[in-house]
């Protein structure tokens, strides 16, 4: 009998209960955190996981213009490895890599060591200078283009004024500087502000009790601004490199790859929709994600090891 009385309390208890409603359960701390990641999970799987598994599975087959697939295996990443049309844009791709790189860093650190002191329009001066990096890179491709046409281009117009030569910006010996002065142009102010806060971030009591001691500008430079600066000039490396490789715009709105000027992310696209060989168009798209990935974890490696020494 107890027992029975027993199990009707419990019955009794259970219909008293009341479930929670699902937006109750799912404002628990402990869901809650995913429902706010939820938006940014779903548009990476729209926007990027998907394309990538995509891309990657395309990258085996090959695409006819009918869109009929035929599976080859790894013969696109052989063909890829002995197709000297892939290795020359992939050393074209480095070298603009480097050059852009180092201008910008040395443009950018001699800019932020000059604008960290007080001086009068410092705030206008500034924000001036990153007036490059508001225009689309595509719309400033197109107008340098029209600046530096060698008949009616608003350089070489300069240029005759003073008495000076011409200059033939786009030819197949200067077009790929050309290239990159353009993106130096454009991308410097965003290394010169990183280091210029990095400048107004570092202890000025170091440089005081260096300054004590007897040390002179370079030797402050080399061993004390320099060292404390490693892990911003690092990040603007690493940013940059993973942004360079995929360098596209310029050319785009200049030369559109002739001239010498062809780089990887251009030669994927003519591939892909110039040509329409959707299947080798993908695995050339797969090596450039392959490469940034890897550049990108050893300079993430190194960002680290650096952070860990400055500490």
């Amino acid at each position: 009998m107890a027992r029975k009385e027993n199990g009707d309390i419990a019955l009794l208890d259970s219909h008293l209960i009341r479930k929670p409603s699902i937006w109750e359960v799912l404002s628990n701390e402990k869901y809650f955190k995913w429902m706010l990641a939820l938006p940014l999970i779903i548009v990476l799987l729209v926007f990027m996981i998907y394309p990538l598994i995509f891309c990657l599975y395309k990258s085996f087959f090959q695409v006819s213009l009918s869109g009929n697939a035929l599976f080859i295996g790894l013969d696109n990443y052989r063909t890829m490895l002995r197709d000297t049309g892939f290795w020359i844009p992939l050393g074209r791709t480095f070298q603009v890599t480097v050059i852009c790189i180092v201008a910008e860093l040395l443009i950018g650190l001699g800019l932020g060591m000059l604008w960290n002191r007080d001086f009068k329009g410092q705030n206008i001066i500034r924000g001036l200078i990153l007036m490059p990096l508001l225009v689309a890179p595509l719309i400033l491709s197109i107008v340098w283009n029209f600046l530096l046409e060698y008949n009616i281009g608003f350089v070489n117009q300069v240029l005759s004024a003073i008495g000076l030569a011409r200059v033939k910006w786009w030819d197949p010996q200067g077009a790929l500087y050309t290239i990159c002065a353009i993106t130096i142009w454009q991308w410097f102010p965003f290394s010169a502000s990183v280091l210029l806060a990095g400048l107004k971030s570092l202890p000025k009591d170091v440089f005081e009790a260096a300054k004590v001691d007897g040390a002179k500008g370079w030797f402050v430079f080399r061993k004390l601004t320099l060292p404390m600066l490693s892990p911003l000039i690092i990040i603007i490396t690493l940013l940059r490199t993973m942004w360079l490789i995929r360098l596209f715009d310029p050319l785009y709105g200049t030369t559109r790859g002739a001239v010498n000027t062809e780089l990887l992310d251009w030669m994927v696209y003519r591939t892909s929709f110039v040509y329409f060989d959707i299947g080798y168009g993908s695995t050339l798209a797969i090596m450039s994600l392959f490469l940034t990935m890897i550049i990108g974890a050893i300079m993430f490696r190194q960002l680290i090891k650096t952070l860990n020494a400055t500490n």
